[in-house]
């Protein structure tokens, strides 16, 4: 077996020299540098039949065992020279840092996801045409007949059991999600991705049409918290909230009727995940609204404390009515 030096430079190229930069600085660790204990074990193989990519990875995260099965890749120079630690730099620099648009045609159609050109711009829908015109030129996630060249997404993850293990959490806490649809946004994040994955989201993007006022009805008011309840108890690991909300005529009109203080049951939910997420783990939240920003956790902390340290809610309720005012104020109606 050749040394690591020449397996690196000859197969890796300038991943070979970051690795073995960090390797330099890893050698007193080496002993030590096996990967952490799973939190989860790995699953057992499916039949032979034939299935999907996609298929095989909701199948692995999904079905549980008690006993972990999986194969350490003794034979396989990156895992066994490398340490855990530079492969995860590696796996970083290679799956990490994308902005992902995720759509799909209607409630019934495939998700697919394209990688964003421009994500310093993420939040002006306008900007992103050129991402979606160049749909079907785009490489696919995976060599084909029309396609030569591949993302770098599923081949890594569907190479073995010990890639996919070390690599599924980075797909989704290095990389941003936008969706500009808030039916495949509930499809993405209730059923497509395993529950137990979503704690490893870290930024999402979400533009959603509102066609009711949240507060019409309690199924309204129930799907309105709803929403805030899956960012806050399920995504506990989100770092990063951006939502713009596009309201139609009349829910603008309604908003701009409303007394602030009688707006505050809608904003809660919001105000309160965004409060719950800053304490939390720092999480910064922003609604955008007819092009107009708001930062949550600043308006919140913006009021005074007066009787908070008791009745905190009263704080909530205070930033919740301030934020009502700059949205019906955004919207035309009077000061």
């Amino acid at each position: 077996m050749a040394d690591l030096s020449t397996f690196l430079t000859a197969d890796t190229g300038f991943w070979g020299d970051l690795a073995l930069e960090g390797l330099s600085q890893r050698e007193p660790f080496c002993a030590v540098g096996q990967s952490p204990r799973r939190q989860r074990s790995l699953t057992v193989r499916e039949g032979t039949g034939m299935i999907s990519g996609w298929t095989s990875l909701a199948r692995l995260g999904t079905r549980e065992v008690d006993i972990q099965i999986g194969y350490e890749q003794e034979d396989s120079p990156f895992f066994a020279l490398l340490p855990f630690d530079v492969r995860m730099i590696i796996y970083d620099m290679v799956l990490g840092g994308m902005t992902f648009h995720v759509s799909a045609g209607d409630n019934h159609s495939r998700i697919f996801h394209l990688i964003c050109q421009d994500p310093s711009r993420i939040t002006q829908t306008q900007q992103h045409d050129r991402c979606h015109q160049s749909q079907l030129k785009r490489p696919s996630s995976a060599p084909r007949d029309d396609s030569k060249h591949a993302t770098g997404l599923l081949p890594w993850l569907t190479t073995c059991r010990r890639a996919y293990s070390e690599t599924i959490d980075l797909l989704y806490s290095a990389n941003r999600f936008e969706f500009t649809q808030i039916h495949t946004s509930f499809r993405f994040l209730t059923r497509m991705i395993p529950q137990p994955r979503l704690p490893a989201l870290r930024h999402i993007v979400l533009k959603m049409a509102v066609p009711r006022h949240p507060d019409l009805n309690s199924r309204t008011k129930r799907d309105w918290q709803d929403l805030f309840d899956l960012f806050s108890k399920q995504m506990t690991g989100l770092q990063s909230l951006q939502l713009t909300l596009g309201m139609l005529e009349s829910v603008k009109q309604q908003i701009r009727e409303t007394a602030d203080s009688d707006g505050v049951s809608w904003i809660r939910p919001m105000m309160t995940m965004a409060v719950d997420g800053y304490a939390k783990r720092r999480c910064k939240v922003y609604l955008a609204i007819e092009g107009v920003r708001h930062d949550l956790v600043h308006i919140w902390r913006s009021v005074p404390e007066g009787h908070s340290e008791v009745f905190p809610e009263m704080k909530i309720d205070g930033a919740c009515t301030i934020l009502h005012q700059r949205i019906r104020m955004s919207l035309g109606g009077l000061g």
